[in-house]
């Protein structure tokens, strides 16, 4: 193959790639009537129809696509040529990659040529843009399973039960904390002017401020858990409960919940509800 040829092929497929970053139907034009076509998850298809059918889907899954065109490494041989690069993108749902961490926007396509027209395009790329694969994400990033949502919940009703009874051992402190992101959307809803523990906390410390606050005005007298229940990201603690408040000497009874968000093995968001007038006025 002649070096005009080569360069005209190369400008092909930049061409592709800036008809695929703008949604251009054109694209179509620049490949034979039975090209081979190949995309992880949607597998091999024949024809323009499967290209436009495949780009009719993923155009559903992202809001925009832009490739690093001029970053682009081609090697040839014959009629076949490689192209590595980099994408970004945002995804219908507003979320953008890549991340720079996890998912690095990297593909690789092989493209082979029928005289100027593109007859196979095999794309090879994680379809996982945003890394929402989180289970495979954890046994490669960490060599193992993450923590079901269940399993979190109930080393934490464990970790907060050993808690309850040695609350000066920042230890165990600690491992309560530690079933925390490091940014974990906390709240329990109430009358903060009376109950001074309640309220949004954000992050590990001042979840571990919330412990150290709740232990200094209560007294647990009763804590007893009846159902925990799991659904996808969520699981949620149903039980009833009873506390001396140490300042009045009244008690608190009330059914509780604890609603707990779990993404990678660690409580996101927290969610206590319980009868908070009783709180209030035990307070």
């Amino acid at each position: 193959m002649d070096s005009a040829m080569r360069d005209a092929r190369i400008e092909t497929i930049r061409t592709y790639f800036r008809l695929v970053d703008a949604r251009d139907p054109a694209l179509l034009d620049l490949f034979s009537d039975d090209v081979r076509f190949y995309f992880p998850k949607f597998g091999v298809a024949v024809g323009k129809a499967a290209v436009a059918q495949f780009g009719e889907r993923i155009g559903r899954e992202l809001a925009s696509l832009v490739h690093d065109i001029d970053g682009f490494v081609f090697t040839v041989d014959g009629d076949r040529i490689v192209v590595e690069g980099q994408e970004a993108g945002v995804t219908a749902t507003g979320e953008s990659w890549p991340d720079g961490e996890i998912s690095q926007g990297r593909f690789c396509n092989v493209f082979e040529f029928d005289g100027s027209l593109i007859s196979r395009t095999y794309i090879y790329v994680d379809p996982d843009f945003t890394s929402a694969d989180q289970p495979r994400l954890q046994r490669y990033r960490e060599g193992g399973e993450a923590a079901s949502p269940r399993d979190v919940a109930l080393r934490y009703l464990e970790t907060v039960g050993l808690y309850r009874a040695e609350p000066d051992d920042p230890q165990r402190l600690a491992a309560i904390t530690e079933l925390f992101s490091e940014d974990a959307d906390w709240d329990i809803v109430g009358d903060r002017e009376r109950v001074p523990w309640i309220g949004p906390r954000r992050g590990r410390a001042e979840i571990a401020a919330f412990f150290r606050d709740l232990i200094a005005g209560i007294e647990p007298r009763h804590f007893e858990v009846r159902s925990v229940l799991a659904d996808g990201e969520r699981a949620v603690i149903l039980g009833e409960l009873a506390s001396l408040v140490r300042s009045t000497g009244r008690l608190i009874e009330t059914e509780f919940a604890f609603d707990l968000t779990v993404k990678q093995g660690r409580i996101v968001r927290y969610r206590m509800l319980e009868d908070s007038h009783a709180v209030a006025q035990a307070a």
